[in-house]
């Protein structure tokens, strides 16, 4: 928004663009495979329809922030609900969802048969949005929702105890051995697991739960019920503490802190190497 901003303010005075406003619609989702839901959250009207394998389609009741370039300031909130395997989730411009006479749109006409496969979707809304003289532009993203490999994931309950920090770690090892996953990204998860599991049982409150994910990168979670989440900061030479967000961030390819109604979850994602030849 901010470099379209910038274009638009370096239009000549005398074009009628240069002091129209800017403003945009925009649709957010993050589809959670293991607890099959999916988080929404909405600049301007929402665009999102769910199409079930019946046919039966959706319009999930997703909380409206204000359109992106606006002065108003409110917080975007977030729309959590359940998709299970085999859904499909279309975002789309809101034009698509249905005409001004009331009848089912383009989008909602071909999800209305959505067991075919996606590539046939897609090939019907895009003919059909051709064929339509009075269609406007418009986008639309396909998703459908799929199960994931219950061995690619690995779960523990951690006790509220220094102690289990070893525990975790060797949990850890025998996954990732199980998983054939080389030695340096091993050692490298060793590490993190044990700054993670460490700042919980310190900080957090329980139950504390580690979970590793196995997919095309390697993802390591600890979650606890507290809401306070630690911060990184450089520790002086002299300090006993304070290094251990500071070593996840040099080992991790990225991470982060995911809030919930009931605590939070730190996680640390790292690449995995690609399989040889």
């Amino acid at each position: 928004m901010k470099l379209l901003d910038a274009e638009r303010a370096s239009l000549p005075p005398t074009d009628a663009l240069h002091h129209e406003p800017l403003a945009a619609t925009c649709t957010y989702a993050v589809y959670d495979p293991l607890s099959h839901t999916c988080a929404t959250a909405s600049a301007g009207r929402p665009s999102c329809v769910i199409a079930h394998p019946g046919g039966t389609l959706e319009i999930p009741d997703t909380a409206t922030g204000p359109t992106l370039g606006e002065a108003d300031s409110t917080p975007f909130a977030a729309t959590t609900f359940g998709m299970p395997e085999g859904d499909t989730l279309a975002l789309a411009s809101p034009s698509m969802t249905s005409d001004p006479a009331g009848e089912p749109g383009i989008l909602r006409q071909a999800l209305s048969r959505a067991d075919r496969p996606l590539p046939d979707l897609r090939d019907e809304i895009l003919f059909s949005f051709a064929a339509d003289a009075a269609a406007t532009p418009a986008a639309v993203l396909l998703a459908r929702v799929c199960r994931f490999p219950s061995d690619r994931v690995a779960t523990w309950q951690i006790d509220a105890d220094p102690t289990a920090v070893a525990a975790a770690r060797r949990h850890v090892r025998a996954q990732l051995a199980a998983w054939d996953v080389e030695e340096e990204t091993a050692d490298n998860t060793g590490l993190i697991v044990s700054e993670l599991v460490t700042n919980a049982v310190r900080h957090g409150r329980p139950p504390i739960e580690l979970r590793l994910i196995n997919d095309r990168t390697l993802t390591c979670e600890v979650r606890d019920t507290s809401p306070a989440a630690p911060h990184l900061r450089h520790a002086r030479t002299v300090d006993e503490g304070g290094r251990g967000l500071f070593i996840i961030g040099r080992l991790a390819q990225v991470w982060g802190t995911r809030y919930a109604a009931e605590g939070k979850t730190i996680w640390a994602e790292q690449s995995l190497p690609s399989p040889s030849g």
